[in-house]
């Protein structure tokens, strides 16, 4: 372990250095709740605004934002079992501290720390660790030129869309940006990621990945502005039964940021990507990618957002294969009476691709060329009754069809539905 996590830091090292990455973790599906305050992640989805968000604070140079969450929460299929579903509730105390010196518009520092207390868990085979989320950043700018840079661990357990399962894993990550502008439309920047992955159980194999990205901008129009990137990124498996999956990956794709309108506002990218694989027996492989993100509020009340996310990454619970993820969300939020009472509700529709060596398909295996589809829902009400105190109820319901091209043996074994509700009463300062 400790040898893999000296790498992990040489190799993170590395990316910082070459300028090294990949898009922004705001826009980016495989890091959405690893860049955010940890109360958010840990227990409900801020819906922004001044109401919520912390930076809207009376300080000139610096503040320390402490936040408090308990929640509740009840899920009809814990361990997201196609046969044998299992509810359990479970009850949590979600503490955290975000430290900012400057201010978010220019220079400024920022520490957030978010930790999530298991209190209750019905389910006996439910992980009752604390979870922990850590996040530091930085973000210098001069005349001409901006340098952004931040790393984070996380670790905790939860269900996961693409591995179909309840997993306990830790994550770390780093980023670092670089932009100059040469002329009053066009700059040039650079940017870097470095991950690790380790997962609990042995089922999984842990690997890490390092990428390196390239982009040209142009301003479209006076708040927005459009880029072209190219990058070239490593994903490396950390034991011996996921050779298979190491490989070299190249990408070239178009993207957008800033504010296209009063009302509208995209941030993200979308192209293509080619694979090579270090085993032989493997031919390389190309898929489109997207991390592109839209949101708009043309009736004033209502803000309405839209999702695209593509992305390939090792299947990690299958030797010699890649999970392609594919999906759309579409949701939308709004006040309700009043400024204090916000309701949203989303909608999820994706589609998971198998891509690699193994073929064997019996038992409900995954195999190459296997599709699942999975869509599902989210409804909620935020309710802000005091300056710092709010309370909050959600239900999700997410359907995961297994093999939809396969036998019916196949599909009955790979096929489940869950649902999940949350009441949650928060501090903020």
């Amino acid at each position: 372990m400790r040898r893999r996590r000296i790498q992990f830091m040489a190799a993170a090292g590395a990316a910082l250095l070459l300028g090294a990455g990949a898009v922004r973790a705001a826009s980016d599906s495989y890091a959405s709740g690893f860049y955010t305050r940890g109360v958010d992640a840990a227990a409900y989805l801020d819906q922004g605004g001044a109401v919520v968000d912390p930076f809207y604070v009376p300080a000139k140079t610096g503040a320390l934002l402490p936040r408090v969450t308990l929640a509740v929460t009840h899920e009809d299929n814990v361990f997201l079992d196609p046969t044998n579903e299992t509810a359990g509730t479970s009850i949590a105390l979600v503490p955290g501290l975000m430290a900012i010196w400057g201010r978010p518009a220019g220079n400024h520092l920022y520490a957030d720390y978010g930790l999530s207390l298991p209190v209750y868990e019905s389910e006996r085979e439910v992980d009752d660790r604390p979870s922990h989320m850590l996040r530091l950043g930085s973000v210098v700018q001069t005349g001409k030129s901006q340098v952004m840079g931040q790393a984070g661990y996380r670790r905790m357990e939860d269900v996961d869309t693409v591995l179909g399962a309840r997993v306990g894993k830790e994550d770390y990550l780093a980023d670092l940006g670089f932009e100059h502008r040469f002329s009053g439309k066009t700059s040039w920047g650079l940017q870097g990621r470095a991950e690790m992955h380790e997962y609990d159980a042995d089922d999984y194999a842990d690997y890490n990945r390092i990428y390196g990205a390239g982009r040209i901008y142009h301003r479209a129009t006076a708040k927005s502005q459009v880029f072209v990137q190219g990058g070239l990124g490593r994903d490396d498996p950390q034991d011996a039964s996921g050779a298979a999956l190491a490989a070299d990956f190249f990408d070239l794709s178009l993207g957008v940021r800033g504010k296209q309108s009063p009302k509208f506002h995209s941030t993200g990218r979308i192209g293509y990507t080619w694979r090579t694989y270090d085993d032989e027996r493997r031919a390389d492989y190309s898929h489109w990618i997207a991390s592109l993100g839209a949101e708009s509020t043309p009736f004033g009340f209502t803000t309405f957002t839209a999702d695209l996310n593509a992305d390939v990454r090792p299947a990690v619970d299958e030797s010699g294969l890649d999970a392609i993820d594919q999906n759309v969300v579409l949701g939308a939020s709004r006040r309700m009476f009043t400024e204090r009472l916000r309701g949203n509700a989303s909608a999820t529709f994706g589609q998971i691709d198998y891509a690699g060596l193994a073929a064997d398909g019996a038992g409900g295996r995954i195999y190459a060329g296997r599709t699942d589809r999975y869509w599902g829902f989210s409804v909620g009400v935020d309710w802000w009754t005091r300056q710092r105190f709010s309370v909050g109820a959600a239900y999700a319901y997410m359907r995961r069809d297994g093999d939809v091209d396969g036998t019916a043996e196949n599909q009955d074994a790979t096929t489940y539905e869950t649902g999940r509700w949350t009441l949650r009463a928060s501090w903020n300062y």
